[in-house]
């Protein structure tokens, strides 16, 4: 992954959505490659489900894609009015449907609850993630964030990660969330709070710059969109739909073998 550069984030906190240009080209080989004898159809739902709608319609070009679905026909003229040349439907104003081989968001790395799920080879797109902003060592029995529904069961050490429920972290999952630091998940700590969320990382090294990630592709012991719809009772799409303005896009571009 390419170092974050510390001025993307208007806030000086940190908050970072990777959103990977080669894993999703990557996925829609795979998708073309199950498209036979029909067009290859990609959904571009919810500003292309969080990714950003015009960036991830132009890499869809590039792949060979054949029509992109929308379901409102601001995104549509979006699409156009960045100079991007392909066929867009629009689920409102059409009777089209989206053939199997490119239903749901397997481009952006999930499947569907109604479907046979993601293709074999299919890797998520984006990952979350933002800094520790500090880390505290506290003794059995502390209470943490609001109404102390979360004590430490011994002495342990607290982290603080700035992404809460106002970035798209879903407060359902408070009790059952988990975020990952240095390749290893930690719980999170007590109820989710509208900008930020506290880790119990226990005797772990973890220090204040050190990156939590919330969700990623699950490759290096991250959890991904779909741990977190587990845990709080929603979907992936949802998950990665849900993730707010305040936490910038950047775009990578990885060469990706499969």
């Amino acid at each position: 992954m390419s170092p974050l550069d510390s001025t993307i984030d208007p806030t000086g906190l940190g908050r970072d959505a990777a959103i990977d240009l080669g894993v999703f080209r990557a996925n829609v080989s795979i998708l073309a490659a199950r498209a036979v004898g029909g067009p290859l159809v990609i959904d571009m739902t919810a500003d292309a489900y969080g990714h950003g709608l015009v960036r991830l319609a132009h890499a869809a070009v590039e792949s060979g894609v054949d029509i992109l679905s929308v379901r409102d026909q601001g995104d549509a003229r979006m699409i156009a009015d960045a100079g991007i040349g392909i066929d867009v439907r629009c689920w409102h104003t059409s009777r089209f449907s989206i053939p199997p081989a490119g239903s749901g968001i397997a481009a952006f790395g999930f499947g569907m609850e109604l479907t046979d799920g993601a293709p074999a080879g299919i890797v998520p797109v984006m990952t979350v993630s933002a800094p520790v902003l500090s880390v505290k060592r506290v003794p059995e029995g502390h209470g943490v964030s609001y109404g102390f529904v979360y004590r430490t069961r011994k002495e342990t050490t607290l982290a603080l990660v700035p992404l809460g429920y106002a970035d798209g972290i879903p407060r359902s999952a408070t009790g059952s969330g988990r975020m990952a630091i240095n390749g290893r998940q930690y719980p999170i700590a007590g109820r989710i709070a509208m900008d930020q969320v506290v880790l119990d990382v226990g005797d772990a090294p973890v220090v204040p710059g050190d990156r939590a990630i919330a969700f990623g592709p699950g490759l290096e012991g991250e959890p991904t969109a779909a741990d977190w719809a587990e845990c709080s009772g929603s979907t992936a799409g949802e998950i990665l739909a849900r993730i707010g303005r305040r936490v910038p896009r950047r775009y990578i571009d990885r060469e990706v073998a499969r």
